[in-house]
């Protein structure tokens, strides 16, 4: 199968007294996936997590996060969780960062939060859960337990005597 690379990339409206999101290391995603050569076969809430390995019927091929044999299909179609310094993710571009994973610290701006390796199955949506980021805000508090994402988020911040908030968060799936 040929390899696809898709980036999950994450943008927030605002950021109030935030430097940093970073999501957080081998954290497990809940993603939707579906078969690109149909339009009907999908799976929903599939997990993958880096660090969780499985085997494939191809022995070239090694190990991968995440396995599915669509309908009527002779192999299997697999992801693997890339990692940041992955050559693929590189950009073309001089000066521009690429897609590799790295922390949000703007608003408004798309910014890569995982890269995923495809064949034969093509990520189509993302389920935003707890704890899979870390934010750290400009006082320097670093806040990683209850942060979620599927709505607006706050918290107070005790150095800086302040909100922080990370309000708007969209996700979306780009194809290299």
């Amino acid at each position: 199968g040929i390899m696809t690379v898709f980036v999950l990339e994450m943008k927030a409206d605002e950021l109030e007294n935030v430097e940093s999101i970073t999501a957080v290391a081998d954290n497990e995603f809940s993603i939707d996936i579906s078969n690109p050569l149909n339009d009907y076969e999908s799976r929903s809430a599939v997990t993958v997590r880096a660090s969780d390995l499985v085997d494939t019927d191809n022995e070239r091929a090694g190990q991968v996060n995440f396995v599915v044999k669509w309908e009527g299909a002779q192999k299997q179609s697999t992801l693997a969780v890339m990692s940041a310094d992955d050559k693929a993710l590189k950009s073309k571009k001089k000066g521009s960062p690429g897609f590799a994973p790295r922390p949000l610290t703007a608003a408004g701006e798309w910014t890569p939060v995982l890269a995923v390796d495809c064949r034969g199955l093509e990520p189509s949506g993302f389920n935003a859960g707890v704890d899979e980021f870390t934010v750290v805000s400009c006082g320097g508090s670093t806040f990683s337990e209850e942060v979620d994402f599927s709505d607006d988020w706050c918290e107070y911040c005790e150095k800086n005597e302040g909100a922080v908030s990370v309000n708007g968060v969209s996700f979306r799936w780009t194809a290299l």
